[in-house]
């Protein structure tokens, strides 16, 4: 048995209460989800929605792929009469997602309909859809709820809608807090009672959508529903990110493009404007990341005695991060390839002491491999100073703006700048670039991202070192640079320079992208 999926980000994800997608956004992400090869990929409800004729008449994803969302015919009006049966009946999709109720308390009190009413609604609405030529995949929405109060309309609503031609029905645990038992239970029934195909939507309110999921394609089911990064109204609706490659493990999908899960996935976060956890399962950054000594040595060793799979099967990448714990293994895997020079065993000694030299110091270069990259091609005999700093200076005034000025020199000539900038940091940042502008046009593409300041020793009070680190981009690499003193400005200066140095350094061209 394969399974199919069905990715809701565009109308369920888009529930989250911090986002808001665009005709644009929604074109970009469909691009998205089509090149991972989701089967199904709801955009939104024609009927509620008028920016959903504009998604369908430019969008370039076939019809079969698109499905539009609905609900069942409004009370007291004939499915074929009614405007938003309608309007899915003539939208471009060739699927539509129908949800009606199958908790029968909710039909009573919040519908204020019949029992045998709604059902005959339900079977008539499914039927004038199927009958235009449109699948139809019926959302019986909280199925889970209705089932433990009233098993029997729940499963009266699902055999309504395969009367109507439902090809799917879809058990939703609408307000997510089903148990994995309560799930096998009921869609065990399901399965028993219904020819057609069954499907499963959770949502995460108790942080089981996962394996919710899991435990009803365990029950019979064959059809999921999601959305990509888990995104949705409240806790989110389960996580496509992480069942797509599950099931892949278990035989049950056979995703030919699972290698873009990891860049389908951080595409779509860009657009919704939220960051991919690091602690994400599968695309996160930490997902195959080895900080410990022994598991380092040990992945290094045998890939599979600390990661189940490939970090390269979803498209991600394995990271070795430096640290107090590194061993010699490590630093030698961090350095093999990009410092060639450190084959030499005199050379990487040299490299490995200034590391734990400068640990004892307080850098700390897990998070700031760029500064530990130059450090090492310094130590290597390699040139990564390309200017040098003359002097440099930094006047605060009461409005909390600063003027800083400074000088470099690169091949016996110099230059002087002067800036004005929302605090120290900015204004040196604005005046290196000045003078660095003259002998480096390609720093005009070089931003900062972010700056963090850590005390290291706070029990010196005023007097304590404080580690500064720098996150900085040239919009197609991002990399980390870190300074260490007592003094907060030259702290950040050092990590202010390093980022220079290796937005210039061309051997690190390839690091970070």
């Amino acid at each position: 048995m394969t399974l199919s999926v069905l990715d809701s980000t565009m109308r369920d994800g888009a529930q989250h209460n911090k986002i808001s997608y665009s005709v644009d956004d929604k074109l970009g992400i469909a691009e998205a989800l089509y090149s991972l090869g989701i089967d199904y990929i709801e955009y939104g409800a024609p009927a509620f929605d008028d920016e959903c004729a504009e998604f369908e008449r430019r969008t370039k994803i076939p019809s079969s792929v698109l499905v539009a969302f609905g609900m069942t015919a409004r009370k007291g009006i004939a499915p074929a009469a009614d405007k938003g049966i309608r309007r899915l009946i003539n939208c471009r999709a060739e699927t539509v997602a129908l949800v009606g109720k199958a908790d029968l308390t909710q039909v009573k009190s919040v519908l204020g309909v019949s029992s045998d009413e709604y059902l005959r609604n339900i079977t008539e609405s499914v039927a004038v859809i199927t009958k235009s030529g449109k699948k139809v995949i019926f959302d019986a929405e909280h199925f889970f709820d209705g089932f433990a109060k009233n098993p029997f309309f729940a499963l009266a609503a699902l055999k309504a809608a395969e009367a109507g031609g439902a090809c799917i029905i879809t058990l939703c645990d609408t307000n997510g807090g089903s148990l994995p038992d309560t799930v096998l239970a009921g869609v065990s029934e399901a399965r028993a009672s219904l020819k057609a195909e069954i499907g499963i939507h959770t949502h995460n309110d108790s942080g089981l959508a996962v394996a919710n999921t899991l435990q009803a394609i365990n029950a019979g089911a064959s059809h999921i529903q999601g959305t990509l990064l888990g995104l949705g109204e409240r806790s989110g609706n389960a996580s496509l990110s992480t069942l797509i490659p599950l099931f892949n493990r278990l035989g049950k999908l056979h995703t030919e493009n699972l290698k873009l899960l990891t860049p389908a996935s951080r595409t779509v976060a860009e657009i919704s404007n939220i960051s991919v956890p690091d602690s994400a399962p599968y695309i996160g950054d930490a997902a195959f990341t080895h900080k410990a000594g022994l598991h380092a040595d040990g992945v290094l060793k045998a890939a599979d005695t600390f990661e189940f799979i490939p970090p390269e099967s979803v498209g991600n990448v394995r990271r070795l991060v430096l640290s107090k714990e590194s061993g010699r293994h490590l630093v030698k895997a961090k350095l093999s390839g990009i410092i060639p020079e450190a084959d030499d065993p005199d050379v990487f000694i040299k490299i490995f002491n200034a590391l734990k030299a400068r640990e004892a110091e307080g850098y700390s270069y897990e998070a700031a491999e760029a500064s530990f990259y130059l450090m090492a091609a310094k130590i290597a005999g390699r040139n990564v100073d390309f200017f040098t700093t003359v002097d440099y200076s930094v006047t605060d005034f009461a409005d909390a703006t600063s003027r800083a000025v400074t000088t470099i020199e690169v091949a016996g000539q110099r230059e002087s700048a002067s800036a004005d900038g929302l605090g120290p940091v900015h204004a040196l940042d604005c005046a290196m670039r000045k003078c660095m502008l003259r002998f480096f046009p390609a720093m005009d593409k070089v931003s900062l991202l972010d700056y963090k300041v850590r005390v290291i020793d706070p029990k010196s009070a005023t007097g304590a070192k404080v580690r500064v680190s720098i996150t900085t981009t040239d919009g197609k690499r991002t990399w980390k640079t870190l300074g260490v003193s007592a003094n907060v400005i030259h702290a950040s200066f050092m990590a202010l320079e390093d980022s220079y140095r290796f937005a210039l350094n061309d051997d690190f061209s390839n690091l970070f992208a």
